[in-house]
């Protein structure tokens, strides 16, 4: 065998082996995750075995998860990150693909539901849930963004049925991530804008004039405009403001 050939057979083997034991906190790094509100209690294992403890995304919290990077895109220069968390019980779990390709932050194939918390509060929201959704930021712009959104809404409110949430897909506009929401008969709708510094705004909007809506509505921070009633948020993902 030619001494040459001996030699990059070498090399190559020392790259395999290199590449089989790299730890899956360097392909965290790699994938631009640590640059994106993301956080982990503790990160384990290989890039092709991982496991990521207490995983979360600004407020939202992804639980323990199975990790592993895909081979052949990393031969096209891009890093991503296969990232899974089984259903048990009640739990529907999370799969997801995040990662980097360029300067762009990628989320491809998110589905899952995520716990809202206080994070738009006073807005009667409970919960997110994500259905084949795709999201790119370059820059921090939105790129591209495509899927289907659920948000559930947490709230007794007299003539209104709100117990399957408000639907819609997700877009990209002038650079912003935007949930454009409503109802099945389309008089409530939610508009949810994400910033690429993680900056958002809510505003739920309920179409109507009923007479209840009156004492109620202004008790749980809405007021009333043009054709109903709305209520509006903002903040930073991780803190909250109220306007």
């Amino acid at each position: 065998m030619p001494r040459a050939l001996t030699y990059l057979l070498i090399i190559l083997a020392v790259i395999a082996v290199a590449l089989f034991f790299l730890p899956l906190r360097l392909a965290v790094s790699m994938a631009g995750l640590e640059g994106s509100r993301f956080s982990a209690k503790a990160i384990s294992g290989s890039v092709w075995n991982g496991r990521i403890e207490g995983a979360q995304v600004g407020p939202f919290q992804l639980g323990d998860l199975d990790a592993a990077v895909r081979f052949l895109p990393l031969l096209t220069g891009r890093v991503l990150l296969d990232l899974e968390r089984p259903p048990v019980g009640g739990d529907r779990g999370l799969v997801a693909t995040v990662g980097r390709s360029g300067n762009s932050l990628l989320v491809q194939n998110a589905t899952t539901v995520l716990g809202v918390g206080r994070q738009l509060a006073p807005l009667p929201a409970s919960a997110i849930d994500l259905r084949d959704v795709n999201i790119s930021f370059a820059n921090g712009r939105c790129q591209s963004a495509s899927g289907q959104v659920r948000m559930s809404l947490d709230a007794n409110i007299p003539g209104l049925d709100l117990k399957q949430g408000l639907l819609g897909n997700a877009i990209c506009q002038d650079g912003v991530l935007v949930l454009p929401l409503q109802s099945g008969s389309g008089m409530e709708q939610l508009t949810l804008k994400l910033e690429g510094n993680g900056f958002y705004t809510a505003r739920l909007f309920l179409s109507g004039s009923d007479r209840a809506w009156t004492l109620l509505l202004p008790t749980l921070g809405f007021r009333n405009v043009p054709d109903g009633y709305a209520i509006k948020v903002a903040g930073q993902l991780g803190q909250r403001n109220e306007h």
